[in-house]
């Protein structure tokens, strides 16, 4: 297929230690490796990433604009909690802006385009029967990125895109936190048929109900970390 959906930024220039070290806690954070609330101790995690203080102060200062990190009123920095509030504001904020990116996409379909999301659909189908959910979650996300891409959104996709950071961590918990994920594999089909179909109003209307379904696991591993995070401290 000689279509590609999927981009990558590249910098042939010298990494800083400060980007290398933003890089490294930022994936942390995400991964959920540095839990929500976690105090980060810059010396042990100086020590760790074999950074010096003055990147490891920079790469923190970066995170705390993108509301990755908190500082503390001593200075010191902690993880971002996590909170069923921002869960909802996060998702319903995405859920409007994937509805303008997939009204958008509609409009700059091709043959190929077409092709791509139907293959990308059945990968969805396919991995989410085998009950391979880390894929089903990859090719699903390459579904939602080509969409972008198609849509000629540079703007939005922008947003999207630093929404999706902080999206991501709610993804990671929910798959530490929730014993069972059921991916609603078949909804990826409706969208792209409406999508085909030339149907704005039902695609916007198919996309944002797949991403408010997604918002209500993401709240129900909420429940279970603050859940289980309560039973730790009560066992103290």
């Amino acid at each position: 297929m000689a279509i590609l959906f999927e981009t990558m930024e590249g910098n042939l220039g010298r990494i800083s230690a400060k980007d290398i070290a933003y890089e490294q806690i930022k994936e942390k954070i995400l991964k959920c490796v540095l839990e929500p609330g976690q105090a980060i101790v810059n010396e042990k995690l100086g020590k760790e990433l074999e950074i010096s203080r003055t990147p490891l102060r920079e790469a923190l200062q970066r995170l705390e604009v993108e509301e990755l990190v908190v500082r503390n009123y001593n200075g010191t920095f902690s993880v971002t909690p996590i909170s069923i509030k921002e869960v909802k504001e996060l998702f319903i904020m995405r859920s409007k802006l994937e509805g303008i990116l997939i009204r958008d996409a509609i409009d700059n379909l091709t043959d190929e385009s077409i092709e791509y999301l139907s293959y990308l659909t059945k990968m969805v189908q396919l991995t989410s029967r085998l009950e391979n959910y880390k894929d089903t979650e990859d090719f699903g996300g390459k579904f939602h990125n080509a969409i972008y891409t198609i849509s000629n959104n540079t703007t939005v996709v922008k947003i999207i895109f630093q929404l999706n950071d902080r999206l991501n961590r709610y993804r990671h918990l929910a798959h530490q936190h929730l014993v069972e994920i059921k991916t609603s594999s078949d909804e990826h089909e409706v969208i792209l048929d409406a999508m085909v179909n030339r149907d704005k109003d039902r695609a916007e209307l198919e996309i944002e109900k797949h991403i408010i379904e997604a918002m209500k696991v993401a709240v129900k591993a909420v429940e279970q970390y603050e859940s289980a995070n309560k039973a730790a401290s009560e066992g103290k």
